[in-house]
């Protein structure tokens, strides 16, 4: 009888803790959306794929080393907010970090978090903007959404996006003053953060300055594929 009470009494205690103590948290998906602090209401009127995976590949890797050290296509952008902007007054005086946004993509939301990280990190060496494939109505939508404080310069017929060989959305180009490509990536990574603000602190002369990059998937990550605008 003794014995049936202690047993009796071990269950209990499992399975109250069961319900004190909460299961452990499932492991984020690679670039995942709720890293970002986002406008919810506005997040809603964003018409998102689903999340998937989408590893860069060879062909991708090499596309992208293929531009490094070119000179950057020049461009001439209008903005969500209505003004204008030009590679060459963009890198006049500091780097460029030109990040590729696909508007319907959420891993685009999930990679901002660590666009914005690297401009904090680097904000008096460097300028960031987003170009996009949308129109003012939708990048509008977009920049509500995340509550983007740089620049989202609109692309919607892909001609700057396909100059710069970004195929997807979460590709980075560094342009250093004066307007050579320093760096082209097809993705994210833990790894990928580390050699960006190296060559961003490279570029400034100055020490590369510590950058955590725990949530960053530890293999290169692109985002969703542009369409093709004609449809």
């Amino acid at each position: 009888m003794k014995l049936l009470w202690i047993s009796l009494g071990v269950a209990s205690l499992v399975t109250l803790a069961a319900f004190l103590i909460p299961p452990p948290s499932p492991p984020r998906p690679s670039l995942d959306p709720a890293l970002v602090q986002t406008n919810q209401a506005a997040l809603a009127q964003l018409n998102l794929r689903k999340q998937e995976e989408h590893p860069v590949t060879p062909e991708q890797q090499a596309a992208a080393d293929e531009i490094q050290d070119k000179v950057a296509p020049e461009f001439s952008l209008p903005s969500v907010d209505g003004a204008t902007y030009q590679l060459a007054e963009l890198t006049k005086d500091r780097a460029l970090l030109i990040f590729f946004v696909e508007k319907n993509c959420p891993c685009c939301l999930g990679a901002k978090y660590f666009v914005d990280r690297m401009q904090d990190l680097y904000q008096d060496h460097l300028t960031t903007v987003a170009i996009i494939n949308a129109d003012r109505a939708e990048a509008g939508k977009w920049k509500r959404a995340t509550m983007a404080d740089f620049p989202i310069l609109l692309d919607p017929e892909l001609n700057v996006i396909k100059k710069y060989q970004a195929t997807r959305g979460v590709y980075t180009t560094l342009v250093a003053p004066g307007g050579r490509i320093a760096a082209a990536y097809p993705g994210y990574g833990k790894q990928m953060l580390k050699d960006l603000g190296a060559e961003i602190a490279k570029l400034a002369q100055i020490e590369p300055r510590p950058y955590q990059a725990l949530a960053a998937p530890d293999r290169l990550t692109s985002g969703c594929k542009f369409p093709d605008p004609q449809k």
